[in-house]
C-alpha cells in the first residue's frame, strides 16, 4: 500500500499536468525553447562550496561540494532532468541529505544541457570530470546518478572498467539507460496512463537531439547496450509506475549475466525518481542505500 504522501505527490503532480510536456515531441521542443541557456544556475548555493571544471577540450562547469564532517567518502552525483535541465532544488536538497545521513562528501556537476551539447560531447566531458575527481581525492569514489544523471554514471563506470580508477559503486536511480524509450514492454505494462511524471513519446524526441549523429543503440547515447562486465558493486531502485521500468529490469538481466555484484530494488506503485521526494518511501529506499554503501568496503 502506497503511503499517503506518495499518494499526494502524485495528485499534484497530475493536477499540474506535469507529464504533459512530454507527451509528443512537439510539446517537449516547445517547453525546452522556454528554458534559459545554459548555464542558467546561480554559482552560489547555500551550504555548499563551488568550484569550476575546465576539461582538455574546451568545456567547462561548476560542480558543487557538500562537505561531510565525518570524511566517510566520496560520491559524485550525476542529477537527472533528461539531458535539458540543470541542477534543481531536489537534487541539492538530496545531495545535502545523503551527507547528513553518511557523512560522505557529495559532489554535483551542472553539466552542460541539450541542445548546446549533445551526447558526445557530454560524455567525454564527464568522464574527463570523474578522473579529475578521482585524481583529486587520491582513490576511487561512488557514482550516483538519477534518470539522464543515471545513464551518465553508468556510462563513467563503463569508461574506467579494469582500471585503478572503478567506482567504489554504482547507485542508479531509475535511470534513463536507452534514450530511445521505445521498450514495447512500457505499453504493454501499460505504464504511460500511470506514469505522473513521464511519456515515453517526448524522452524520445530528447534521446534523438541527445544522440546527435550517433545511432540510438550506441553506448555512448545509451549504456543500455554497453559492455557490463567487470562493472562494480551496482544497485538499481525503480518504480511499477515508470515508463523507465521495462529498460531498467532489461539493464539488471545484462549486470547478471556479465557477472556484475548486482542488486534490483524495485517498488510497488512507486513513480520516477521517487527517492528525491518527502516520502516515506524515499526514506525507506535511503536507509538501504546507506546500508548498501557502508557494506563490503562502501566506507572509505
Amino acid at each position: 500500500m502506497p503511503s499517503k504522501e506518495s499518494v499526494a505527490i502524485k495528485e499534484r503532480l497530475t493536477a499540474e499536468g506535469f507529464h504533459h510536456k512530454w507527451e509528443h515531441a512537439g510539446t517537449i521542443r516547445q517547453y525546452i525553447e522556454t528554458l534559459p541557456p545554459y548555464p542558467a544556475l546561480s554559482e552560489e548555493q547555500e551550504g555548499l562550496e563551488t568550484r569550476c571544471f575546465h576539461s582538455g577540450s574546451g568545456l567547462s562547469m561548476n560542480y558543487y561540494i557538500s562537505h561531510g564532517a565525518m570524511e566517510q567518502g566520496t560520491l559524485v552525483y550525476v542529477h537527472g532532468g533528461a539531458y535539458i535541465e540543470e541542477i534543481l532544488p531536489p537534487h541539492f536538497a538530496f545531495a545535502k541529505q545523503w551527507t547528513k545521513r553518511t557523512g560522505f562528501t557529495v559532489i554535483i556537476p551542472n553539466y552542460p544541457t541539450v541542445p548546446a551539447i549533445d551526447a558526445k560531447k557530454l560524455t567525454g566531458l564527464m568522464r574527463e570530470f570523474y578522473k579529475y575527481i578521482c585524481t583529486q581525492t587520491g582513490r576511487p569514489v561512488f557514482l550516483m546518478g538519477d534518470s539522464a544523471g543515471g545513464a551518465l554514471a553508468l556510462d563513467m563506470a563503463q569508461s574506467v572498467k579494469g582500471t585503478p580508477l572503478v567506482p567504489k559503486g554504482v547507485i542508479l536511480l531509475s535511470p534513463w539507460t536507452d534514450a530511445a524509450t521505445d521498450n514495447p514492454q512500457i505499453a504493454a505494462l501499460a505504464i504511460p496512463q500511470r506514469d505522473v511524471f513521464l511519456q515515453p513519446a517526448g524522452l524520445g524526441e530528447v534521446g534523438r537531439m541527445y544522440a546527435g549523429s550517433l545511432p540510438m543503440d550506441d553506448p555512448v547515447v545509451s549504456p543500455l547496450f554497453g559492455e557490463m562486465g567487470a562493472l562494480p558493486r551496482t544497485v538499481i531502485l525503480v518504480g511499477t509506475d515508470d515508463s523507465l521500468l521495462p529498460d531498467a529490469r532489461l539493464l539488471r538481466d545484462k549486470l547478471v549475466r556479465g557477472g556484475v555484484d548486482a542488486e534490483y530494488w524495485e517498488y510497488e506503485n512507486m513513480m520516477h525518481v521517487w527517492p528525491l521526494f518527502p516520502m516515506p518511501e524515499a526514506e525507506e529506499a535511503l536507509e538501504r542505500l546507506h546500508q548498501w554503501v557502508a557494506c563490503d568496503g562502501g566506507q572509505l
